[in-house]
């Protein structure tokens, strides 16, 4: 659910977030000393090496394969943890399992009939429903019933003569789930083991509870993570446990499944979000005879912070700084410093800030100090070492003087020069003694050092001085890395400069977004060159899939392969295009075409339509993929940072009156900016207003409000309401 968009991260779990590819949690395969186990982590098991939670892995029985054993870990796990440890099943009861062809269909099924009940099920194919008689046999026709209504709710009144099951174990959403309430007998237990209704917070009826009904949400992904200082190792012994004794009572037992190998990762996905699949899809990473033999290895080397350590940016408030702190952060830095001249004046700094700390995060904010000076520099560093040695320093301080040489003014000249040339001087003299740990030394440099550009002599000597410190630290066997970066689109200067965020050429090359130039700086640390560069040159894009147009890009997710074999004027709906296509062309077009259709227009789609748009689009100039986003409406990053303006009323004034048409004989109306936004976010709504408005702002320097009630209980007060 995840892969294809139907489920958001960041509100499934505010951990995951902290790894790149939370997809993935059991596996199967072979330790060092040649044992075969099988198992659950918390996410990254696409992989051909991995960390074992001790508490949740097995031993994979002898007459088991490992393709056996791949399939059954998640499913017996989430199926155990329900009906033994939640569900406490018992022999003669009756239980509901919700999609009986799926991997925790067939899985619960298994254990049921192991347990002597009486199982009802539902499919949603033909198919699916002749795979369930030809598998389990003990299970009648008429307790097989249809999972893409309601109407299995009929069945189970009619076959337990309107008294309902005592279990059941659903996996449908919305109203399906809630027709599976009714289907509760007195005193039945209730396991949910979706997610889409926790996610969505849908409403859950209380008239069910007074059947005296239990209700319980099953996770089991959540075992692997300690939330809130609840660590959940007690259930993690008892669940394997149960699931040991189940192995070896012959109770658990494989499961149908496809196979792909580790090359069709996107075929499998493809085939999955299709929903025709019964049983598991499997990943193949190596064939289990290959396991043992010693060849080399395909891995890409990834960067990850040290928790116990200190990070430094110099610079660290801007807009680069805070993205280049929130992907350490991610990388694991728990101890982060960073340096500003002016400190925090914005909310969007607020808010980075408040996040970090409510991911346990020890941020140390130092303001005013002047890194080119010998005595703050050392204070800047000696603080740092303070909160952990200091792993990495990130030289990120810039100030822009351009101007012709004869121009300028010897003070011009020296306040950007010092910014990058004396301040990375100060940092190499002084941590070669203050810090004896540190593995990264990193400036910020630019193509205009090694490129020039008109009016910044003064930036472009500073740059090459850095860029030597760095050659000669390397040369003396010291970290350094000068890292010659184009121009930076969605923050930080050129983002500023930006006129209603149209797209600038500067010099051949494109801004190149945040997202690219973060990636680009794993390869840079991992790698032993003191100067790098990365830019992004003006050339056109090539599309989703490889797919050169948009039109390709539609035809590569339908499985189109020749489009003259389809009718141009056919609806894509038509052309079968499922719910899981359509959610992946909405999010392709946006993505890669900054098309933006909504869910209707997706459905009426067709390949003349997608030619127009094609057309169309070859007119604008060109673009590249790794830029920021073209011209149009403010989306993404520009849009939340505009909602979190820099404005100075921000953190002085409570009421701010807008100008609209007020008229007498409409209400007041007061308006509340989200993310600690001020006031003129709504002055382009103001004029189209006819009462009297006023928005109330939530000023940085009231810290701690983390919710709308916090929020108002805060503002009536002082708003004299």
């Amino acid at each position: 659910m995840l892969s294809t968009g139907k489920l958001i991260l960041n509100n499934v779990s505010k951990f995951n977030r902290f790894v790149d590819c939370n997809i993935g949690i059991e596996y199967a395969g072979v330790e060092a000393n040649g044992r075969r186990v099988m198992g659950i982590v918390n996410q990254q098991c696409i992989s051909n090496i991995l960390l074992p939670d001790k508490l949740l892995y097995w031993t994979v029985p002898d007459t088991w394969s490992l393709e056996d054993a791949a399939t059954a870990p998640c499913v017996y796990a989430t199926c155990c943890f329900a009906l033994y440890m939640r569900g406490k099943v018992k022999k003669g009861e009756k239980i509901l399992i919700h999609c009986g062809t799926g991997g925790i269909g067939q899985a619960a099924i298994h254990l049921a009939l192991y347990e002597g009940c009486e199982v009802f099920t539902t499919v949603g194919t033909p198919e699916k429903r002749k795979f369930i008689r030809e598998t389990f046999p003990s299970i009648p026709e008429d307790h097989i019933g249809h999972s893409r209504d309601t109407s299995f709710e009929q069945m189970i009144l009619q076959q337990t003569n309107g008294k309902g099951v005592d279990i059941v174990l659903n996996s449908l959403a919305e109203e399906k789930l809630q027709a599976s309430i009714r289907c509760l007998a007195q005193g039945g237990r209730f396991l949910e083991i979706g997610k889409f209704d926790f996610v969505a917070n849908n409403p859950l009826g209380l008239m069910a509870f007074l059947k005296g009904i239990d209700f319980y949400g099953v996770m089991v992904d959540n075992l692997s993570v300690t939330y809130s200082g609840k660590d959940y190792a007690g259930d993690k012994v008892v669940l394997s446990n149960v699931i040991r004794e189940k192995l070896k009572c012959g109770a658990i037992k494989p499961l149908t499944r496809k196979v792909f190998k580790k090359d069709e990762v996107e075929t499998a996905f493809r085939y999955m979000a299709a929903g025709k699949h019964i049983g598991k899809v499997i990943i193949k990473i190596f064939d289990e005879k290959e396991l043992l033999e010693k060849k080399p290895v395909l891995a890409q080397p990834r960067y990850y912070c040290d928790s116990n350590k200190t990070y430094l940016i110099l610079g660290g408030l801007g807009g680069f700084g805070l993205e280049l702190a929130d992907w350490l952060i991610i990388r694991g830095a728990k101890n982060v410093v960073l340096t500003s001249r002016t400190g925090i004046k914005n909310g969007y700094q607020h808010m980075k800030l408040d996040r970090w700390k409510s991911y346990g995060v020890n941020v140390l904010i130092i303001s005013g100090a002047d890194a080119s000076n010998r005595k703050d520099c050392e204070f800047i560093l000696n603080s740092a070492e303070k909160q952990g040695s200091v792993d990495a320093i990130f030289n990120l301080a810039v100030v822009l003087k351009d101007s012709i040489c004869k121009n300028q003014t010897p003070e011009s000249f020296e306040e950007s020069f010092k910014a990058k040339a004396r301040t990375t001087k100060m940092l190499d003299e002084l941590s070669r003694s203050l810090c004896p740990k540190l593995q990264h030394f990193v400036v910020f440099s630019s193509v205009s050092c090694g490129r020039g550009n008109a009016g910044q002599t003064n930036y472009g000597m500073g740059n090459s001085i850095m860029e030597r410190i760095c050659e000669r630290r390397v040369a003396d066997g010291l970290p350094g890395l000068a890292i010659q970066w184009g121009a930076i689109g969605e923050v930080g200067l050129v983002a500023d400069w930006q006129d209603n965020n149209k797209e600038l050429v500067i010099g051949g090359t494109l801004q190149q977004r945040i997202s690219s130039c973060l990636e680009k700086l794993e390869h840079f640390l991992l790698q032993n060159c003191p100067i790098v560069s990365s830019m992004v040159v003006a050339e056109k894009r090539v599309g989703a899939y490889g797919a050169a147009n948009v039109v390709e890009a539609v035809a590569n997710i339908l499985g189109v392969k020749d489009l003259k074999t389809v009718a141009q004027q056919t609806p894509l709906a038509e052309l079968g295009m499922d719910s899981m296509m359509a959610v992946e062309i909405k999010q392709t077009l946006e993505r890669e075409y900054d098309i933006f259709l909504t869910a209707q227009d997706i459905r009426t789609l067709n390949f003349t339509k997608l030619v127009q748009m094609h057309d169309k689009d070859s007119k604008r100039k060109p673009e590249n993929k790794h830029a920021s986003e073209p011209t149009g409406g403010l989306t993404g990053i520009h849009l939340f940072i505009r909602f979190v303006s820099d404005n100075s009323n921000l953190s002085t004034e409570t009421c701010v009156e807008l100008e609209t048409r007020r008229d007498p004989h409409m209400i007041n109306v007061f308006l509340v900016p989200d993310l600690k936004g001020c006031a003129q976010i709504f002055n382009p709504l103001a004029s189209k207003i006819r009462a009297n408005a006023t928005v109330l702002q939530y000023g940085i320097t009231k810290a701690g409000i983390m919710s709308i009630s916090e929020y108002v209980d805060y503002l009536l007060p002082v708003s004299n309401v």
